[in-house]
């Protein structure tokens, strides 16, 4: 019987697969017998070199033998080498073009070449039932992604769910919570009324999961990539929500990105202050500076602009102590984040505060020019700020556009996971 975690079924124990291994080598001819008995067992292992000359041998011998064939094609694409796998399904399928895992396995390859619409036409010939493979509705879906069909993209990953709840089998954990993921995602920018149900089963599948270290990074990137839909409305509840359930059961307590519950709060409240005409359009680029990246290591332009936007503060602070209050009622985590600073200036007061600013703006070589020409850009920087309003934003989601008014993520924007890089180049690559 397979391995189980919690309800979740993976891959069989090693003595089960090597029963069905010579159950199988079993019914093979004699001259072959041994070496695919081998050859299945270093599959097992991970050991594809191995894998691949044993079969080439088989293949010398008989160039057409349809057992060795197919696992050489297999163990090529498991060491990418998609263009020699390519031709190996090519020739299994010429001369046997029912065969169905095979073909599976020719779109993968396909897919994996960068050949969408091809493997597409592949893959919809297939019947997944009949042969499964833990990768095929997930290419399928990427591939009507990379076509245009966001809609049947969603509904291939909602099939290989559909399978695990049906059968409580998965050969992935980590290709089934990507699956997860993406479905998620594209309820949420399409505004699927499936979206809290997902979300629900999500929540099952995490309940039954081994939250071994690789599946609670992926959760925390999850809740970093979903936080790029905060600009649709309808999400914002059922996401602070799923936030809420992911910090009651403790899944990220000991992962080295807890951080991200808090950072997703924060991306929460910021759209939140953005609507809300108590909050002005200097105080809400003030929070969102100092809600970014404190990595003065890796992100110097967010650091830049967290100490800019301190210094205006500094100059208009005692007008903002009725709005901070009320900041710190209505958005606490956002507020948390500006502490340091206000116990800052209770301590040394504004001017000394600007001091110390200057300071470490030109030590951390932030800023240049001589400090006469800092404070004067400052100063017409800050004039400027303080006379902006609050722009709504258009997005277009759907097939229909409407007027919102939180910010949307740009690319070159920090990426709410935190990591400190641009937004396209860690979750937006994903998008």
């Amino acid at each position: 019987m397979p391995t189980t975690s919690k309800q979740l079924t993976v891959r069989p124990e090693s003595d089960v697969f090597l029963r069905q291994v010579d159950e199988y080598a079993g019914q093979l001819p004699a001259e072959i017998r041994e070496p695919m008995r081998q050859a299945l067992q270093k599959e097992f292992e991970g050991d594809y070199e191995k894998v691949e000359e044993i079969c080439l041998g088989i293949l010398e011998k008989d160039p057409e033998n349809m057992e060795a064939l197919p696992l050489l094609g297999r163990t090529q694409l498991a060491e990418r080498k998609y263009e020699e796998a390519l031709e190996s399904f090519r020739k299994i399928l010429e001369k046997e073009p029912e065969r169905n895992f095979e073909r599976i396995a020719y779109g993968i390859t396909l897919h994996a070449l960068l050949r969408y619409p091809e493997a597409l036409q592949e893959l919809q010939k297939v019947d997944p039932e009949a042969d499964y493979h833990p990768f095929y509705y997930s290419t399928l879906a990427d591939c009507y992604e990379n076509t245009g069909n966001r809609k049947k993209a969603r509904d291939a990953y909602r099939a290989e769910i559909a399978r695990w709840e049906k059968t409580g089998e998965t050969a992935s954990p980590e290709n089934l919570d990507g699956c997860f993921c993406s479905l998620i995602y594209l309820d949420a920018s399409l505004s699927l009324p499936e979206l809290p149900a997902d979300l629900d089963l999500y929540r099952d599948f995490l309940n039954k999961a081994d939250l071994t270290p690789e599946m609670t990074d992926r959760l925390a990137g999850n809740i970093a990539y979903w936080s790029s839909l905060l600009t649709v409305a309808s999400f914002r509840d059922p996401f602070v929500q799923f936030v809420k359930d992911v910090e009651l059961e403790g899944w990220l307590m000991d992962s080295p990105k807890a951080y991200i519950i808090e950072s997703a709060y924060r991306a929460a409240e910021s759209y939140r202050y953005h609507e809300d005409n108590k909050v002005d359009a200097f105080m809400e680029s003030f929070l969102s500076a100092e809600g970014g990246s404190r990595d003065e290591a890796n992100n110097k332009a967010a650091r830049a602009t967290q100490l800019v936007h301190e210094w205006y503060m500094s100059r208009c602070v005692d007008e903002y102590a009725e709005m901070f209050l009320y900041v710190a009622e209505q958005y606490p985590y956002s507020y948390m984040r500006t502490v340091t600073f206000l116990d800052q200036l209770r301590t040394f007061g504004a001017e000394k505060v600007r001091d110390l600013i200057l300071d470490r703006l030109e030590e951390e070589e932030l800023v240049q020019g001589d400090r006469a020409t800092v404070i004067e850009r400052l100063e017409q920087s800050y004039r400027k700020l303080r006379e902006a309003k609050k722009q709504p934003v258009y997005l277009a989601e759907g097939g229909v556009t409407y007027r919102r008014n939180a910010r949307k993520i740009m690319p070159n924007d920090p990426c709410p996971c935190g990591s400190g890089k641009k937004y396209k180049k860690c979750h937006g690559r994903l998008s």
